[in-house]
């Protein structure tokens, strides 16, 4: 009734009849429109970054940037030639997920806040600092077109205190 009456809104031209359906067409036509809100509901979960797949994703992310690390670190039994290629196939890789919005962040070298979203393993003294560094990154951060989905684990360095006798 309320489809009926809102028909009135409009002029005569532009209204658009109930179509007369049978019991079991309209049986159909629920199961049809109640698959449509689910397909949506699926559509809209995969555009969302809890339900792009993120397991695979991350997965995948951590993989490269590990085997980046290990080729960056050194040669070991691969000629040049095969690391040039590896390394360009994994750099390629990384490519294409950062273009579908998969961002690998590294903090290695970076000043540490203790304001910053990153979970500390351990803090290192180094005499030879003066403020607290990021030393090596044990895990990322990855972004997943903008919303954090993994949080980075460091190892921060930091000035050793001050070792004063007597005090």
């Amino acid at each position: 009734m309320r489809a009926g009456f809102g028909q009135l809104r409009h002029p005569p031209e532009f209204r658009v009849p109930r179509p007369l359906l049978g019991p079991a067409q309209a049986d159909l036509a629920a199961a049809v429109l109640a698959e449509v809100e689910s397909a949506e509901a699926l559509a809209r979960q995969a555009r969302t970054p809890q339900g792009a797949g993120t397991g695979a994703l991350l997965g995948a992310a951590v993989g490269i940037w590990r085997a980046l690390r290990k080729l960056d670190q050194g040669t070991g039994a691969l000629s040049a030639a095969d690391l040039r290629q590896v390394r360009r196939q994994v750099h390629a890789s990384r490519q294409a997920l950062a273009d579908d919005g998969l961002e690998i962040q590294e903090h290695d070298g970076l000043p540490f806040d203790s304001g910053q979203s990153l979970e500390v393993l351990v803090f290192e003294d180094k005499p030879e600092l003066d403020r607290e560094v990021v030393l090596e990154t044990v895990r990322p951060s990855v972004y997943f077109r903008g919303e954090r989905i993994q949080m980075g684990q460091v190892i921060v360095g930091r000035p050793a205190p001050d070792q004063h006798p007597g005090m």
